[in-house]
């Protein structure tokens, strides 16, 4: 993008750019920092502008916060590894193009990508049919090989390291040093089980990965189902998958790049291979040959080229820079951080497949959220409010609802909530118990209710207002993460008096508002 003045930058952002906190930088290394795309247990991910501009002057900066990496050798560790993968093939994977492992924070830049998470992408369209499945299994397959030819193991695929662009899949972000026991309690489901033994990233966990990622795009449902990091730990290394669903194509090779012998799984270049096959033998059943005579390339290329058409990135809005102080001029509301158009939320190096680890500091309890009644309340207005436990294991249809609720009550109305620097989702949801009386109840929540949220979408600390949501979404992307995240502490509001939806329908939530106690700055 041109420059404007010598003082201003038009530049490309996302959609959803979300606000810096107070406590954020606005420099890293060269970059001017301008937003935050969100907060996992390895880092912060931030939106920053290359000051000398270029084609595409937007990156996508990871500040790093593991305390491990305080140990000067791990710091010469992870100076290692990010030199070894910024020399990585770029077509699939997305190597950091900067890095300095020896800043305060250590950080690494890549280049923005455009496009959709896997997981969004599959939550809001299901399962991937046979031919973009395949081209799926191959993309990824050749992504990984680009990293194993370097000797470098990827060590974190998964739905939300994957991102839905219209040239293929792209992978982000990379395990790290310092990142192992993030790893095992936020992203179980796709660890291999020598990984959650302690065993280092390598090539056969890689293929273990690729297997949970491609069972979950075939049928929408993780391999290992929902549960606690423990739980899943152990069903990964004691348990099969459930693969019903997963195309016979795909069934033989998912079946064994899931075996939990890594000796008895697959090469990285026998899934790009029996992948391509199965593609062509689907094509030639289909009786016009590959239909690719005019598309160069690899055999991936000619599988993408055919397969991955119709698939549309999220547009980017021009946004005016202020090259001194990095403040970006956007009207409007402040956007939800997860969701099909921020990408590089994936770059979290956590998840909420298994669980979030939010972690803060300070020597004192968070603030309490303001007084919200647990029993109905009727108003003058009509809407009636309740605290309410929404938990995605007991929703019987999480595509399309009617979604299942409990009222709670604090455990102990006297008591403080969990302390800031331990605040973890188990905590907080221990924190509340059902409502005297209180039976599990079901409501429609329209795509355009309003939500405030304030942990489920931004997976770390943010900027929560006295422990209540502050990042607007809607009903749509909160019934979104009930097909597959935690559970969530809300206040909501129902339409009318009496909190019927008419005609003896089921009661219409129009608002929730989740609570969670804010983390204290360290």
């Amino acid at each position: 993008m041109s420059r404007r003045s010598p003082n201003e930058m038009s530049v490309l952002v996302p959609p959803n750019l979300g606000p810096l906190a107070p406590s954020d930088p606005r420099r890293l290394g060269p970059y001017l920092v301008i937003g935050r795309i969100g907060q996992g247990g390895t880092g912060t991910v931030f939106a920053a502008v290359d000051p000398m501009g270029g084609d595409d002057p937007l990156a996508a900066v990871k500040a790093l916060h593991s305390t491990e990496l305080d140990d000067p050798h791990a710091r010469g560790a992870l100076h290692t590894r990010l030199d070894a993968l910024a020399a990585v093939d770029g077509r699939v994977y997305v190597p950091p193009v900067r890095f300095d492992a020896e800043a305060s924070p250590p950080w690494l830049a890549m280049p923005y990508v455009s496009g959709i998470p896997l997981a969004a992408y599959i939550r809001r369209r299901g399962p991937m049919g046979p031919g973009r499945l395949l081209a799926l299994a191959a993309g990824l397959a050749e992504g990984l090989l680009a990293l194993h030819r370097r000797h470098v193991p990827h060590g974190d695929i998964k739905p939300g390291n994957v991102i839905i662009g219209s040239k293929g899949p792209r992978i982000l972000d990379c395990a790290l040093p310092g990142d192992d026991e993030v790893l095992r309690r936020t992203a179980g489901a796709w660890l291999s089980p020598e990984r959650h033994q302690g065993a280092p990233p390598s090539p056969g966990a890689d293929v273990f990965a690729w297997g949970a990622v491609l069972a979950f795009a075939a049928t929408g449902k993780l391999p290992f189902g929902l549960g606690e990091p423990e739980v899943l730990a152990r069903r990964v290394q004691t348990e099969e998958p459930v693969l019903d669903g997963v195309p016979r194509e795909l069934m033989p090779l998912v079946s064994r790049a899931l075996a939990k012998d890594p000796a008895e799984r697959p090469s990285i270049r026998e899934l790009i291979g029996s992948a391509i096959a199965a593609w062509e033998q689907i094509v030639a059943e289909g009786g016009d040959g590959t239909g690719q005579a005019g598309v160069r390339g690899t055999a991936v290329t000619k599988v993408l080229s055919r397969e991955w058409q119709g698939v549309v990135e999220p547009a980017r809005l021009p946004r005016m820079i202020h090259l001194d102080d990095g403040a970006v001029r956007r009207p409007g509301r402040v956007p939800l951080l997860i969701g099909g158009a921020a990408v590089v939320v994936a770059l979290l190096g956590g998840g909420a497949w298994a669980g979030l680890q939010v972690v803060g500091g300070g020597d004192e309890p968070a603030p309490r959220p303001s007084e919200s009644p647990s029993a109905p309340v009727e108003t003058q207005e009509g809407p009636r409010t309740a605290t309410v436990r929404f938990d995605p294991t007991e929703q019987e249809n999480p595509q399309d609802g009617p979604w299942v609720f409990t009222r709670v009550e604090e455990a102990d109305p006297g008591a403080e909530p969990p302390e800031g620097g331990a605040i973890r989702p188990e905590d907080w949801d221990a924190y509340w118990v059902p409502a005297e009386g209180a039976e599990p109840e079901t409501a429609v929540i329209p795509e355009d209710a309003e939500v405030l949220c304030a942990n489920y979408c931004t997976p770390g600390p943010g900027w929560i207002e006295d422990g209540r949501g502050t990042y607007e979404a809607t009903g749509a992307e909160f019934t979104d993460y009930l097909s597959w995240g935690r559970v969530v502490i809300a206040e909501v509001e129902f339409a009318e008096a009496g909190g019927e939806g008419g005609d003896g329908g089921e009661p219409e939530i129009v608002r929730i508002t989740e609570l969670y106690p804010q983390p204290l700055e360290g």
